[in-house]
């Protein structure tokens, strides 16, 4: 059994709470502060590495790619970090990163990932063909490969990755891209209510979620929720994001 499927398998609160942060926003000190001190509400931490055209997010994501990156927070900064600070060792974390970073030295990468002690990766445009190519790989290194899905995906390409995934299932709940959404939108939920019926794999909710009262909306539905945006635009406007962070943290329980 995979890393995170076993977490899944033995969790014991009503969704798993899957925060995302870009590396090095705003700083490799903020990011260590704060998650070392919030490392037990934090129980999988999707940390994106930067990039110049990071297709799935929207305008808040992408503005923090673009600043992390003007000031060189690359992918070995991030590996780094992590090992320096010591935030891999205390809590699950999984990559966002896009293909082309890593596929032309893979196993090196890979073997640097498993040595980081990263649990997993999350690849927006690595093709499910290519995927199912690359998982005996990943298991070597006793790597999560997660794949997505999403409203638009084909019966006959959904079946083939229900039955291929390795780990849990990231669930894309809008068409579009990464953003706060005021409500839940009622074809995510539709979305991931004829997936439940299909797999018994856990189900994360990603995209759009932005408060409280959506987290809660969703027990019993899905297995875990991803919130990123909503806490990057806090960033951005140099909020304090702790009493934000602690509610969304509440409505996981």
């Amino acid at each position: 059994m995979s890393n995170l499927l076993e977490k899944f398998k033995n969790k014991s609160k009503s969704l798993f709470f899957i925060p995302f942060f870009v590396s090095g926003f705003p700083s490799f000190d903020f990011l260590e502060g704060f998650l070392l001190k919030n490392k037990d509400k934090i129980d999988i931490l999707e940390l994106g590495v930067p990039f110049s055209d990071p297709v799935a997010d929207g305008p808040v994501l992408q503005e923090i790619n673009y600043r992390a990156m003007v000031r060189g927070v690359n992918l070995n900064s991030t590996l780094d970090w992590l090992v320096r600070s010591g935030v891999s060792r205390n809590i699950d974390v999984i990559l966002l990163l896009y293909f082309n970073l890593i596929q032309n030295k893979l196993e090196e990468n890979l073997k640097r990932f498993k040595d980081t002690e990263i649990k997993g990766l999350v690849i927006p445009d690595l093709p499910m063909e290519e995927a199912e190519t690359l998982i005996p790989l990943f298991n070597k290194y006793n790597l999560d490969l997660i794949l997505f899905i999403s409203p638009t995906t084909r019966d006959e390409r959904m079946k083939k990755i229900l039955k291929m995934a390795p780990s849990f299932l990231y669930c894309i709940s809008v068409k579009g891209v990464t953003g706060e959404r005021d409500k839940l939108p009622e074809e995510g939920v539709s979305f991931i209510s004829r997936i439940k019926k299909e797999t018994d794999k856990p189900l994360v909710w990603g995209f759009g979620l932005s408060n409280s009262s959506q987290i809660a909306a969703l027990k019993g539905l899905v297995d875990g929720v991803i919130v990123g945006s909503a806490i990057g635009k806090r960033l951005l406007n140099n909020e304090d994001i702790q009493e934000y962070f602690d509610e969304l943290y509440r409505a996981t329980l």
